[in-house]
């Protein structure tokens, strides 16, 4: 691509960040989009009725098998040791030699009175640290019950961490980790999660969730003003004075960083105005834990690093705009406003198999966080920027997968910019008729044709 096809990216970027920042629509949405985030914490404390620092006056836990694999524990009571909590004073806590499988078999058999879990702290596939806790579904343990112990457990696991020194490096390794927790349980029909192939729990699921949530929004939002703008340039008959002195791939790019970067900014504002929320809400209520808070499970992100952080950013760049051209180019195709919907059919097509192919991929997580589905889903180009960011925060995506991922989104985003600059020019002058993505192919074709004639 030659860069005089650039050239002219950065005034027509400027120009139309200003313009966007300046619209009614858009000062609406950010208001809207506030107002809605700074009620968003009191309206989830007042449906959980404080319940974010209710404690459990007795707990029905009678006792807990301990099936300890962390290397740095000698048979896990270490963690049991001093629990103050008067709500488990009666706990029995035994450490069992024999194997997660054996023990759920064993409490399966006390059925719906059963009174008993497992506390299981291991290593995960990825190197976390995991303390899972296992009960019965529909026993006599409930899981607000398990929630609260498992705190208390992971609070003793980080005094633990803190004393230990001299250990093997591979263990000290360890330390450093956050923990995850999760809590399972045991189906009527006896069902455990196979341990060789663990599912993610409730938390790293919605973890991911809410990362796929997100940057499907900027995908949506996004691209919609992406195609929005090329048509009202194309409508006003804006864009023939400025194709006079713009390259067409220059106006389609300075309008893509325009609009990512006016969305991007709508979804800060609302994620700083979600914390401050919080802290509101803390004040207001007057407790030291909101209920917002008590929803993200501690130690969730405990494989959050910088190197992480930029892959995740990087994926999600890449992904939007590889679904924002595709949008400028949907929008190129009709001249009038009312003709963008049929025109973005192809763009919400593209869009719902991502989104739901993600979705559908987390949600296969839960059983297998490495079946070949997921797999594919996690360098797929249409679902990896939505589903890949989080599941490598988390630590179940191998960083071998998200590089792989964005190889080949730089391939993809590098070969339609190259088709973009080739169709942008004829799409962007045409005021006639709406065009087909047939119609664009066959323009394509004649080119590539009319260029390896001349």
């Amino acid at each position: 691509m030659k860069s005089s096809e650039l050239r002219g990216t950065g005034e027509v970027f400027r120009f139309t960040l200003i313009q966007t920042l300046k619209s009614k629509a858009f000062i609406i949405s950010v208001v809207f989009m506030l107002v809605m985030a700074l009620f968003s914490s009191p309206v989830i404390q007042l449906i959980y009725g404080g319940d974010s620092d209710k404690k459990i006056e007795h707990s029905k836990i009678k006792k807990a098998y301990i099936c300890n694999e962390l290397p740095f524990l000698q048979d896990g009571t270490e963690i049991t040791k001093d629990i103050d909590d008067e709500a488990y004073a009666d706990v029995k806590f035994v450490v069992s030699s024999e194997d997660v499988k054996a023990l759920s078999d064993k409490l399966e058999e006390e059925g719906a009175q059963c009174e008993s879990i497992i506390v299981h702290p291991y290593v995960s596939e990825v190197g976390g640290v995991t303390v899972e806790l296992i009960r019965v579904s529909g026993g006599a343990v409930k899981a607000d019950d398990c929630k609260e112990l498992s705190a208390i457990l992971c609070k003793n696991l980080d005094k633990y961490k803190e004393q230990m020194s001299g250990l093997p490096a591979e263990q000290l390794e360890l330390l450093h980790y956050e923990y995850t927790i999760e809590m399972n349980y045991i189906t009527p029909d006896g069902t455990l999660t196979d341990d060789k192939d663990k599912g993610i729990g409730g938390g790293q699921f919605g973890a991911v969730y809410a990362i796929l949530i997100i940057v499907s929004m900027l995908c949506i939002i996004a691209s919609s003003q992406v195609a929005t703008a090329v048509v009202t340039d194309k409508s006003s008959r804006v864009v023939e004075l400025l194709l006079t002195s713009v390259r067409p791939m220059a106006l389609l790019l300075g309008k893509i960083f325009a609009m990512l970067v006016a969305t991007i900014g709508q979804i800060v504002l609302m994620l700083i105005a979600m914390v401050i929320s919080n802290k509101i809400t803390g004040r207001l209520f007057g407790v030291t834990k909101t209920a917002a808070t008590t929803l993200i499970p501690k130690g969730v992100l405990s494989n959050l690093t910088v190197t992480n952080a930029v892959i995740a950013i990087v994926l999600i760049a890449l992904g939007l705009l590889f679904y924002a051209i595709f949008a400028g180019i949907c929008g190129a195709m009709v001249s009038k406003m009312e003709e963008l919907q049929e025109a973005l059919k192809y763009f919400t097509f593209l869009s719902l198999i991502g989104m739901y192919g993600a979705i559908a991929a987390i949600i296969s997580m839960q059983s297998s966080s490495q079946n070949i589905f997921v797999k594919v889903c996690e360098m797929f180009p249409l679902t990896s920027p939505m589903i890949t960011p989080g599941a490598r925060i988390i630590g179940v995506t191998p960083i071998s997968y998200a590089l792989i991922a964005i190889v080949i989104l730089l391939i993809l985003d590098f070969v339609m910019l190259t088709l973009a600059a080739r169709v942008y020019e004829g799409l962007i002058t045409n005021m006639g008729n709406p065009m087909k993505l047939k119609d664009v192919v066959a323009m394509l074709r004649d080119k590539r044709k009319g260029g390896a004639e001349s």
